[in-house]
């Protein structure tokens, strides 16, 4: 029998709200991240490049279910790694999406890392959305929201490779934060509702529940967002 998929649940935060997570950040860590971000783009503008020039390398094209950079890009010190992929199916105007992991300590039997966050992108390199996975997605060990958002909060990818991936990755997970936080605070409710009636680890396993939850996101509305709370 061929199982329906479960569409993700949508979040969508008030402009207030936003501000006010964005207020409650590290100021000079998020100000920092943002113009990092901003003079990404212009140096992308005038080279008619974008962030995923650097992952496609010379051939300048992707595979679909690839992943860019082959082995992952890993953070040495920190753990932190991330990669970027397509589906042959994907959401209006997505290119491919980041997955972003931390790395945990060692525990007999369970995984080594957590998805802290999916980042999709159109073929600008653009944020579009931020969404969440279930846990047979990416078989991670399943933490609660808020030890994610902790974790997330320690994003350290310096040390990773390609060193211009790697500091968009950590600088969009900075900026977006307030969106990032309310959509894993999503996923959890909603796979709770879901385990009243199938149990827990049925609930996150269940291979209908591929995206349990996104938000579209915008570069544009978000420097708005840092301009009125202040930060740039």
């Amino acid at each position: 029998m061929r199982l329906t998929p479960a569409l993700p649940s949508r979040v969508a935060l008030s402009h207030d709200a936003v501000r006010a997570a964005l207020r409650a950040a590290p100021r000079q860590r998020l100000r920092d991240a943002a113009a990092s971000l901003l003079a990404g783009i212009e140096r992308d503008t005038r080279r008619a490049r974008s962030v995923l020039s650097d992952l496609a390398g010379r051939s300048g094209s992707f595979e679909i279910w690839e992943h860019y950079p082959v082995r992952d890009a890993v953070d040495p010190h920190s753990g932190y790694r991330f990669y970027y992929h397509a589906h042959a199916r994907r959401m209006r105007d997505e290119h491919g999406h980041f997955h972003v992991f931390a790395q945990l300590p060692a525990r007999a039997g369970q995984p080594d890392h957590a998805h802290l966050v999916g980042i999709s992108v159109d073929a600008r390199g653009f944020p579009l959305r931020v969404f969440t996975t279930n846990q047979w997605v990416t078989a991670e060990r399943w933490l609660a929201a808020v030890q994610l958002v902790r974790a997330l909060d320690r994003l350290d990818l310096t040390q990773a490779r390609p060193t211009r991936v790697a500091r968009w990755v950590q600088d969009t997970a900075r900026v977006f934060a307030p969106q990032i936080a309310a959509v894993l605070q999503r996923r959890d409710a909603r796979i709770a509702q879901r385990a009243a009636r199938l149990g827990a680890d049925a609930a996150r396993h269940d291979r209908r529940t591929h995206i349990v939850s996104q938000c579209r996101v915008d570069l544009g509305s978000q420097f708005r967002h840092l301009e009125a709370a202040g930060i740039v």
